[in-house]
């Protein structure tokens, strides 16, 4: 029997993959959600061979593993967004793999799955350089955001970003209007427009893909894509879609996340990934 994915309880969730355990060896992995969960069963060698089981949210996910490497249950790992934590020096232990950049969708935004999903979205043929050049621009936008996002992680969660869409601050010119975002973020807030702004605008040695989100990253390139297609947006959800069905074992291949998951294999003597060409 498959394990039922309506499980989100750590508690739960160990036990489950302690049952689970007992009838197979091959590798477990712990995802955060069900998009997560379609994405990797994808990448993977198939079941039963290996088990992709999400866990309704990242909390639920480090605390299921910690549960889980406790009971000493072996060939678990469990794989998240990075979010701030490589930022703000956060350690998710050796039995949880953080996705490259600040999230999947960004991850895959700077794979080669990207040149694809471009000529879908845009409706259009185009060079690299301008591929490239759209990408860096909207992660520039994305990180101002980010940056806010950041701040407000680090000061008790005073800004709300819950519903946020960046995308409705694109101008028609393709430029962002980060005045009027911010003055969305700051309404019947406790914080000034300006000091706002002023996080949003000071310099980092971060990189962008690093405190960009996915969420606004792919707003951003909804609204973007719409102003050229000289249409209307499809909605963040769908563009989050296209990113994944965009994401090939090619492009998966490429990425750091796919090096360490075949040191990962090796140490714990699993096979996880498939050989090229299965």
């Amino acid at each position: 029997m498959p394990l039922q994915q309506h499980q989100s309880n750590p508690i739960r969730i160990a036990n489950e993959v302690g049952m689970l355990r007992s009838g197979m060896t091959g590798p477990i992995v712990l995802v955060e959600g069900t998009t997560d969960t379609r994405l990797f069963r994808r990448l993977f060698i198939p079941s039963p061979h290996a088990r992709v089981i999400h866990c309704k949210g990242k909390s639920n996910l480090l605390k299921a593993v910690e549960l889980i490497t406790g009971r000493g249950i072996f060939g678990v790992l469990g794989i998240c967004d990075a979010d701030f934590d490589r930022l703000i020096g956060v350690s998710l232990g050796e039995d949880v793999l953080p996705v490259d950049h600040h999230d999947t969708e960004v991850m895959i935004c700077h794979s080669p799955a990207f040149n694809h999903f471009y000529a879908e979205l845009y409706e259009r043929e185009a060079e690299s350089r301008e591929v490239n050049r759209t990408r860096e621009r909207l992660i520039g936008y994305a990180a101002l955001i980010g940056k806010m996002r950041l701040w407000s992680l680090q000061n008790g969660g005073q800004i709300g970003f819950k519903s946020l869409n960046a995308g409705t601050f694109m101008n028609n010119d393709g430029t962002f209007n980060l005045e009027a975002c911010v003055a969305s973020l700051t309404s019947n807030k406790d914080v000034a427009p300006n000091a706002l702004m002023s996080v949003a605008v000071t310099s980092t040695e971060s990189p962008g893909t690093e405190i960009s989100c996915g969420h606004d990253l792919t707003s951003l390139l909804d609204s973007d894509a719409a102003i050229r297609r000289r249409s209307v947006p499809v909605g963040r959800d769908i563009i989050e879609k296209m990113l994944r069905l965009s994401f090939d074992n090619k492009s998966f291949s490429a990425t750091r996340m796919y090096a360490a998951l075949r040191v990962w294999e090796k140490e714990k003597n699993l096979k996880l990934l498939p050989e090229h060409g299965e």
